[in-house]
């Protein structure tokens, strides 16, 4: 049975650098899942895998709190599972569902144990290692190799059935000097490329909230930018720039007047539907800017199949995850396509070709909750607010742009970075780092952005309420947290805190207590969803 006091003896026998170690690993070994099979084969692989689950158990132990997530996520997981039952290929939904429920644990356990905030560094690190590992990796093939390189193990490809135009698999096309496009360590470009593009928007975060070095964070930035550019991926590019634009209109929001978010909301809804749109009537005009065919680089022909194959079984096929290329329908559609692929090239095809109708709609509602939750926490913030939110939103719209012409976002490091985000984004109270004091305390009403109150010197304040309804009940401490972030990465730079010292007190505007209660829960109120807290609250009372 679990328990809060089984799990807090558990995790004071880890220590917080080894646990934040263990997630990064675990978020490398997801992410860059594809290279690890090519360099150590299946079998090593799943052995690898095992060991980051079992490190993950241990340095994450499960609680209830934890295990509090959206349930139309363990709606799509049961589906899932429940999907063997009429799978035409049973031994393969079988152990496909055995990996989602892995990589859902994987998610859930790390963010829930970590907290968003923490969780957000953590990600940060894991994306910075793939890509620097891409990189190296290309720098190897070009100066070591001389050549391109081939996996030293194969992988699914070899189990295509005859008839497709399946060309050798290459590891690196040794294009690095040339200009691109390079395949980085997963052997992939538009994989890569997405991973460059997850780092981008990661480093922006920590770099807006002062959480890692101001050159770590540009150099990382820098490096993701080159690695998008080396990839020349049309999908990533085209990602690339809704999150740009989606970016800038975060950031008007967050200044515009609260009675205009809403509506300034609903025209970037239909914005991205008229672009959608536009792109599909004027498809040759884009698809030319980008340099390719109209026919999405042959995606029309898999989506065709896989449209064919999805009508004709209204249940879905069975979860899969990567296709069986050697069990029908898949090598089906292989043959009618003629061309080689492991998935349908679009994650919501794809769902309706292994999940029926059913698990479509929980995946567009799962999708539409994560987009929700985010996007509502940006509309509640201010300038001065903490910039996480806008990071989820971000990530989640360069994931779900991804989707459109690749299926990985409901395998490996896809579904784990989905889940991820949806839990982040439902847990916005949980913001806090572990390092930070959370003082459950509310004001009497106050003049709007007029100074509270202090308790034990720390100065209180309460900004400018959104309306009612607005959610202002589930961001409680997102603007302090903007707030607090800053002032330590500036008293840091002075010399005035240390880098492990606690900082001041965030408030939680939705609790029901008044100033004078603030001091006396200080001692007692968790620290970012870890232990309670203790000596630290003396710590964060001498906040200038």
């Amino acid at each position: 049975m679990l328990t809060r006091r089984s799990g807090a003896a558990l995790r004071s026998r880890v220590s917080e650098r080894t646990r934040a170690g263990v997630a990064v690993a675990a978020i490398v070994v997801l992410i860059s899942g594809q290279g690890f099979r090519y360099l150590l084969g299946l079998r090593l692989y799943a052995v690898l895998c095992v060991a980051v689950i079992a490190a993950v158990a241990v340095c994450f132990p499960l609680s209830r709190r934890i295990l509090r997530v959206p349930p139309v996520l363990w709606a799509y997981v049961a589906f899932a599972a429940l999907g063997v039952t009429w799978s035409a290929t049973r031994p393969v939904t079988a152990l496909a569902v055995l990996v989602l429920v892995a990589t859902t644990f994987l998610s859930v356990s790390i963010v829930g144990g970590l907290g968003p905030a923490r969780f957000m560094e953590v990600l940060y690190r894991g994306l910075q290692v793939s890509v620097l590992g891409a990189v190296a990796f290309e720098l190897f093939v070009t100066f070591v190799v001389g050549h391109a390189a081939l996996p030293l193990s194969s992988d699914l490809a070899r189990l295509a059935p005859s008839g497709t135009s399946v060309s050798s698999v290459r590891w690196s096309e040794d294009m690095l000097l040339r200009g691109g496009p390079i395949q980085g360590f997963v052997g992939n470009r538009n994989p890569t490329a997405a991973i460059a593009l997850f780092a981008a928007i990661a480093a922006l975060v920590m770099l807006w909230e002062g959480r890692v070095r101001r050159l770590d964070a540009i150099a990382t930035l820098g490096t993701a930018v080159g690695v998008m550019l080396l990839t020349r991926s049309a999908t990533v590019t085209a990602a690339a720039l809704y999150v740009g634009v989606l970016m800038v209109a975060a950031f008007a929001i967050r200044r515009a007047p609260a009675h205009l978010r809403r509506a300034a909301s609903v025209a970037i809804v239909a914005g991205t539907a008229a672009a959608v749109v536009l792109t599909v009537r004027f498809r040759w005009f884009v698809f030319g800017l980008l340099g390719r065919s109209p026919e999405g680089t042959h995606r029309t022909s898999i989506w065709k199949a896989v449209i064919h194959a999805a009508e004709h079984r209204p249940q879905g096929w069975g979860f899969v995850g990567y296709w069986p290329v050697w069990e029908q329908p898949y090598s089906g559609i292989l043959n009618k396509s003629g061309l080689f692929a492991t998935h349908a090239h679009n994650a919501f095809l794809d769902v309706w070709l292994q999940m029926g109708l059913c698990g479509l709609i929980l995946l567009v509602f799962l999708v539409a909750q994560l987009g929700a939750s985010a996007w509502r926490l940006v509309e509640a913030s201010t300038p001065r607010s903490s910039s996480l939110p806008l990071g989820w939103t971000l990530l989640a719209a360069a994931l779900l742009t991804e989707a459109l012409t690749e299926s990985r976002m409901l395998v490996e490091g896809g579904w784990f970075l989905l889940v991820a985000l949806l839990v982040s984004s439902t847990r916005p109270t949980e913001v806090a780092s572990a390092r930070q004091v959370s003082v459950r305390a509310a004001a009497a009403p106050t003049p709007a952005g007029k100074p509270l109150a202090s308790v034990g010197g720390l100065r209180l304040a309460t900004p400018n309420p959104p309306p009612a309804n607005e959610g202002w009940r589930d961001v409680s401490g997102l603007d302090s947290l903007g707030d607090d972030t800053r002032w330590r990465a500036r008293s840091r730079r002075r010399g005035l805190v240390a880098q492990g010292e606690p900082s001041h007190a965030t408030v939680h505007r939705s609790a029901p207590a008044n100033v004078a209660a603030a001091g006396r829960e200080a001692t007692s109120a968790p620290v970012g969803g870890s232990a309670p807290l203790g000596a630290n609250s003396a710590g964060a009372a001498s906040h200038p």
